[in-house]
C-alpha cells in the first residue's frame, strides 16, 4: 500500500532539481548584472591546466615541480604528459587536454601521430590559451610549427642571432601589463633565441639586451579570440628565479582571464 511518504519523497526530489536550476539561472543573471559574460568560464572556478613537457632544457624536471607549486598555492587542477629528451612520437594522457582550460607547453620537435596532433590543434583552433616556453615555438613537426609559431604565438623563430644579456621591460606599456606585475628584471640562465619581425598585434613585454641589440624575449598575442603567451626563457635554473616563476604564474592566469589573487588557496 502506498502512503504519503512516497509522494513527499517525490516532491522533495522535484524541489531540489528546481532549486538547482534556479540557482544556476540566478548565478548567470548576477554575473550578467556585474557586466560579465554569463556564458564565459566562471573566473572564480578552479582552473584546469594540462602540461606537455618533452625535449631539451629539462622541462620533464622543471614542469612537474612547477605543477606541484601551482597545486599547492592556487585553485588549479593539473594533468601532465611527459616525453623525453629524444623525439617523442606519442604522449601518454594527452586526452586530458581535451577538457583543459589551458595548455602549458614546453617541448621540442616532437613527431606526434596525426591522432594526437589533432588533439593539440583542436585546443588552439578553439582559441583556448597556451602558455609556451623556450622551444614551444618549434614543439612539433614543421607544418604545425609554422602555425603555432607565426599564427598562434605571433613569433618568427629562425634560430638566427641570439643573445645572453639581461632581460628588460620592453616599453612603458609593457611595464603596466598584468603578466609583469611584481616581476623584476632578470637574466635567463640560457641564451635568448633570435626572432624576426613579430606578428601584427603582438605586445612585446621583455627584450634581451645583448651588446648593441635588443632581441624579443617575451610577448603576448591573440589567436582566434584567445590569449597566448610565449617566452624564450625556461632553462632549468630559471625556475629557481622568483621573478621568472611570478611571470609564468601571471601568464597562466592572465591568458585564462583569471585574477591570481582570487585563485589563491586560503592560507593554512
Amino acid at each position: 500500500m502506498f502512503d504519503g511518504r512516497h509522494s513527499r519523497g517525490r516532491r522533495r526530489v522535484l524541489l531540489i532539481c528546481v532549486a538547482a536550476c534556479v540557482g544556476s539561472f540566478v548565478g548567470g543573471m548576477s554575473r550578467a548584472a556585474r557586466g560579465e559574460d554569463a556564458s564565459a568560464p566562471d573566473p572564480a572556478a578552479p582552473l584546469r591546466i594540462h602540461v606537455i613537457a618533452a625535449g631539451e632544457y629539462d622541462p620533464m624536471t622543471s614542469l612537474p615541480e612547477f605543477k606541484k607549486h601551482l597545486e599547492a598555492h592556487y585553485r588549479v587542477t593539473c594533468t601532465i604528459s611527459l616525453g623525453d629528451k629524444g623525439t617523442p612520437s606519442r604522449l601518454d594522457d594527452l586526452d586530458e587536454l581535451k577538457s583543459a582550460d589551458l595548455l602549458l607547453l614546453f617541448a621540442r620537435r616532437m613527431k606526434l601521430s596525426e591522432e594526437q596532433m589533432a588533439i593539440v590543434r583542436a585546443h588552439w583552433e578553439a582559441g583556448k590559451p597556451i602558455v609556451g616556453l623556450r622551444t614551444a615555438c618549434h614543439a612539433f613537426q614543421a607544418k604545425d610549427n609554422a602555425v603555432i609559431d607565426r599564427e598562434v604565438f605571433g613569433g618568427n623563430y629562425g634560430g638566427g642571432p641570439s643573445g645572453s644579456g639581461p632581460l628588460a621591460v620592453a616599453s612603458d606599456e609593457a611595464a603596466r601589463h598584468p603578466v609583469l606585475a611584481g616581476v623584476e628584471p632578470f637574466r635567463s640562465a640560457t641564451y635568448i633565441y633570435g626572432n624576426g619581425p613579430l606578428a601584427e598585434g603582438v605586445v612585446l613585454l621583455q627584450v634581451c639586451e645583448s651588446k648593441d641589440r635588443k632581441l624579443p624575449a617575451t610577448w603576448v598575442h591573440e589567436f582566434r579570440g584567445g590569449r597566448m603567451f610565449y617566452s624564450a626563457t625556461g632553462a632549468l635554473d630559471d625556475f629557481q628565479n622568483e621573478s621568472f616563476r611570478r611571470m609564468l604564474t601571471n601568464a597562466i592566469f592572465w591568458t585564462s582571464h583569471r585574477d591570481p589573487e582570487m585563485m589563491k588557496k586560503p592560507a593554512g
